[in-house]
């Protein structure tokens, strides 16, 4: 009971940060073009995919089809914020992180990078250990 509680969590976390950036494109659009690092038409591509891809695979983690798939993609997109998150402080940008909801306000790089390493830390937990046990 406790295991599906945590996957509800975990997987509508996605869900919400999906749905908020599907209802306002053109401000996640100008979230993503903060970072400075994928051009047009590619910053569009990503702005349109991107909140579908984290609604369907939140999804997936929610109601236990494809939840190993889920999982694998809502880890993988985790890493590669971090990664961006990281590049851009690297090279000095402020940027409006978008994750949920669109902000005029720059976002504070050691929270984006705390909470995107808790996330991963629990997504990785939750697919590891989360698994239901087989009885042979």
């Amino acid at each position: 009971m406790l295991r599906l509680l945590f996957h509800l969590l975990f997987g509508g976390v996605f869900v919400y940060a999906g749905v908020l950036k599907a209802t306002d494109p053109m401000s996640f659009l100008d979230d993503v073009r903060s970072f400075d690092l994928l051009g047009d038409p590619w910053a569009a591509w990503l702005a349109m995919g991107l909140p579908w891809l984290e609604i369907f695979a939140g999804l997936a983690v929610m109601s236990g089809f494809l939840r190993s798939g889920g999982f694998m993609i809502l880890n993988a997109t985790l890493a590669v914020f971090l990664i961006a998150i990281g590049i851009t402080w690297w090279r000095g940008i402020d940027i409006r992180c978008g994750c949920f909801g669109h902000s005029d306000a720059t976002s504070s790089y050691r929270d984006l990078i705390l909470r995107d390493l808790l996330l991963l830390l629990a997504g990785i937990v939750l697919m590891w250990h989360g698994k239901p046990k087989t009885r042979s």
